[in-house]
């Protein structure tokens, strides 16, 4: 469902994402091959702000020891996305699969709610803009075709989202 309870409008995006994992692998992708660190340096920052957060939010529920299986799986997992090539190759391949079935997600929400609620236009803004840098970031140092495949995809998905976002904010307005 596309709905969040008692709400009205599309809500929820962020259930259908697992950042913490898609960060991992790209970060695990880009340390395997030997990237320059400025290519992918937000990437570690972005994980240990996650693992914060999951921890203060598992601790302040009372669940930390509910964490530890979850931080054992985070550790393990890094160490055999490195493994092998094909291991995270395939990995890297798989993320950008959830980040493209999850903007298709998203974009269906709004088209049956036919309200774009909540969502920010200037957020996925900013996406946009963030996905077109590193298409060009990954063009001057990498030229990796699975990265600017990926970056490709999220910038025109992220577009499409974001003018659906105006679109239905637009038509909202005009009805009341």
């Amino acid at each position: 469902s596309c709905r969040g309870p008692a709400k009205k409008g599309a809500v929820g995006f962020g259930g259908t994402e697992n950042f913490l994992e898609r960060f991992l692998v790209f970060l695990a992708y880009q340390n395997y091959y030997n990237y320059p660190l400025p290519t992918y340096l937000e990437y570690p920052i972005l994980i240990a702000q996650d693992v914060i957060l999951l921890l203060a939010v598992s601790h302040y529920n009372g669940s930390v020891k509910q964490a530890l299986p979850y931080l054992t799986i985070f550790t393990f997992g890094w160490h055999l996305l490195t493994i092998q090539k094909w291991i995270i190759d395939l990995a890297m391949s798989l993320c950008t699969l959830i980040s493209v079935t999850s903007k298709f997600i998203q974009l269906k929400c709004i088209w049956q709610a036919r309200d774009s609620g909540q969502a920010s236009a200037l957020t996925w803004g900013m996406a946009v803009y963030t996905s077109a840098t590193r298409i060009l970031t990954t063009l001057m140092t990498t030229g990796d075709f699975q990265v600017l495949a990926r970056f490709v995809l999220l910038l025109i998905l992220n577009s499409w989202v974001m003018m659906t976002i105006l679109y239905y904010r637009k038509t909202g307005k005009k009805q009341e």
